[in-house]
């Protein structure tokens, strides 16, 4: 009896003894975790590894800046567990930042942080730093001009008259963009053998003197314009009628004459362009005395680098003693000559 029982005891403690040997070799090959964001059970999980596309946000002081040349977005390389990283592809919530707040005018190299990351994925910036120039923010208000291709107008009809709203827009930007800007166009697209009013919301661009397209914000990024289109035999009945008007009142101490418009060059030459107006004359109001002297009103325009034909409103400028002009403003063709 005595010996079983020894035999029994013996049994036991080599069976707890081979136990705690398995469980020794168990552990040393269990792989050892380490880092805050990591989960002692993340090699268990299938690992997955995506780049996203995240808006990049610049933080500066927009009162008196603005940014030049920094990326609308960057790529955000994600790894981790597969699950995590499906879910961050789905419900984007990174946004990569830029700050530059207490910098001034210059080009300045900053690193982007990340936010909106879960703290069990690795997430890398592409790229992790961008180059960003603040420029000294400037802004004016500038006049909105009607813009249209003139051959789109039917023959036998001509434009008579326009209107935009708004007529005049504020446009910000870095200095030098704003001083470069010359006028906003409002851009009209017209059918061919247009003969009808048009009346439509078009997109505003900033250009400069050129015509090329200036890099500035707009306070307004369309206008609505109408036109008004007539055949040329109607404006010369209306013309006929306006010489008849003149003629009744030209007894009056105040009487009312119908001049031509002439293009008259503040920068190049007439001679090198072919210039037409639309109306082609304005009424005049004024004394006899004052309006005797005035066969013609020039109209001031700058004919510098024009490469194209091109359609615009000008203003008209009413001269000394004149009381008053049937239109403010005109549209003008001007086409070089071949």
């Amino acid at each position: 009896m005595n010996k079983w029982t020894s035999s029994k005891i013996v049994n036991v403690a080599f069976s707890f003894l081979l136990a705690l040997l398995i469980t020794a070799y168990v552990l040393s090959t269990k792989p050892s975790y380490s880092g805050s964001n990591n989960n002692q059970y993340t090699s268990l999980l299938p690992e997955k590894k995506a780049t996203i596309t995240s808006p990049l946000t610049v933080q500066f002081n927009s009162s008196d800046y603005v940014i030049v040349g920094a990326p609308s977005s960057v790529g955000v390389t994600l790894q981790g567990s597969s699950a995590l990283v499906t879910a961050a592809q789905s419900h984007n919530e990174i946004q990569a930042v830029a700050d530059l707040r207490g910098l001034g005018v210059g080009q300045h190299t900053v690193n982007v942080a990340l936010t909106g990351v879960s703290s069990s994925l690795t997430a890398t910036a592409s790229p992790q730093i961008v180059t960003v120039t603040l420029a000294e923010k400037d802004s004016a208000k500038k006049d909105v001009q009607v813009q249209y291709d003139d051959s789109k107008i039917a023959s036998g009809y001509q434009v008579t008259n326009t209107t935009v709203d708004p007529k005049t827009v504020t446009i910000t930007g870095p200095k030098e963009n704003v001083d470069a800007v010359d006028h906003v166009g409002a851009d009209v697209a017209l059918n061919k053998s247009t003969k009808s009013n048009v009346t439509q919301s078009t997109k505003l661009t900033a250009y400069d003197k050129n015509g090329d397209a200036v890099q500035v914000t707009l306070s307004q990024q369309t206008a609505q314009v109408s036109m008004t289109i007539s055949s040329s035999g109607s404006s010369s009945s209306s013309s006929s009628s306006s010489s008849s008007s003149q003629s009744s009142t030209s007894g009056s101490s105040s009487t009312t004459k119908k001049v031509s418009l002439v293009g008259q060059a503040s920068a190049g030459s007439t001679d090198n362009f072919n210039i037409s107006f639309s109306p082609s004359s304005v009424t005049i109001a004024g004394s006899s005395a004052t309006l005797s002297s005035i066969d013609s009103l020039p109209v001031s325009l700058d004919l510098s680098n024009i490469t194209s034909k091109v359609t615009k409103t000008v203003s008209l400028t009413k001269p000394s003693g004149v009381d008053s002009l049937s239109d403010q403003s005109v549209q003008v063709t001007i086409s070089p000559k071949s």
